[in-house]
């Protein structure tokens, strides 16, 4: 089974001594005596002078400048929904409903959206402005069929994005059974891979 978020990046951490020959307090007061104080331009500044990947660079950023990571899920969550606190009943239940397709499932609160996975990313809710949540699911990029729910494909830049389609979710009843069966089909496909 893959890494959760939060284990990948104290896997980055804990080996910066062996990839980069500074460990995480080092790099935490170069940032500090040197960097942008930006976390986002960090990683940038990071990546362009010390050749850091971005993944490293973004980890590091967080790690030093303090970010989303650095707070626990629950205080994740309640600045995920912050100002849009009518959108948290329905990440509630679909975060139930991802749970509660296996053992296996796992969800990560991350700064734009609550992410599941089993082994590999099948889903995540992301709220879209304050009137709705997308639910993203990793679906291949073969057409679907029609179904009752608003089922469209994601158009992204970037072919290897697992999220492939979205339903739009305006209430806690939008979360009808043919959606909790698209969410257990997206569980299935990576289920399936081992």
């Amino acid at each position: 089974m893959g890494k959760s978020p939060d284990e990948m990046m104290a896997a980055i951490l804990r080996n910066l001594p062996a990839k980069t020959g500074r460990d995480a307090g080092a790099w935490t007061a170069l940032i500090k005596a040197e960097g942008p104080a930006e976390p986002k331009a960090c990683a940038r500044w990071l990546k362009q002078a010390y050749g850091l990947g971005g993944a490293t660079a973004q980890v590091l950023a967080a790690h030093a400048l303090g970010g989303v990571h650095d707070l626990s899920p629950e205080q994740r969550l309640d600045k995920l929904y912050q100002g849009r606190e009518t959108l948290r009943p329905i990440g509630n239940r679909l975060t139930a409903l991802a749970l509660g397709l296996g053992a296996d499932v796992t969800s990560t609160v991350l700064s734009t959206m609550v992410s599941f996975s089993a082994g590999l990313k099948f889903a995540e809710a992301k709220p879209a402005g304050k009137g709705r949540i997308d639910l993203g699911l990793a679906l291949g990029r073969e057409p679907l069929p029609p179904g009752a729910v608003s089922l469209s494909p994601v158009k992204t830049a970037d072919p290897s994005d697992r999220i492939t389609y979205r339903i739009p979710l305006a209430s806690v009843d939008d979360i009808t059974e043919e959606v909790a069966d698209w969410l257990a089909r997206a569980h299935a496909r990576v289920a399936t891979r081992d």
